[in-house]
């Protein structure tokens, strides 16, 4: 098994991180908003990873939960994930 990756991969939301820890606290963002100008940078970047890796996701037992979560948002919704994401990820140096 040398060179592969054999638990199961590790991310999450805004939220996970705020209900976690004491991290979010005084964050102006809110970890269970997906998109807009108050969206949580990690919980718009979760939806993005699974909305990049749905496929691969679908196909491993342990991560099908997290690709049947994105299949069920709309196209509507992807398109303004895909934009806010596009957005976020050129900006992360000035969050």
């Amino acid at each position: 098994m040398a060179g592969r990756f054999t638990s199961k991969p590790y991310i999450a939301t805004g939220q996970y991180i705020k209900r976690m820890s004491n991290y979010c606290a005084g964050c102006r963002y809110r970890p269970e908003s997906k998109v807009g100008n108050d969206a949580c940078p990690f919980t718009t970047l979760y939806w993005h990873f699974l909305d990049r890796h749905e496929g691969m996701l679908a196909r491993n037992p342990r991560t099908s939960l997290m690709a049947k979560s994105i299949a069920r948002m709309s196209d509507a919704e992807r398109s303004a994930l895909r934009a806010h994401a596009t957005t976020t990820l050129g900006n992360l140096d000035a969050l």
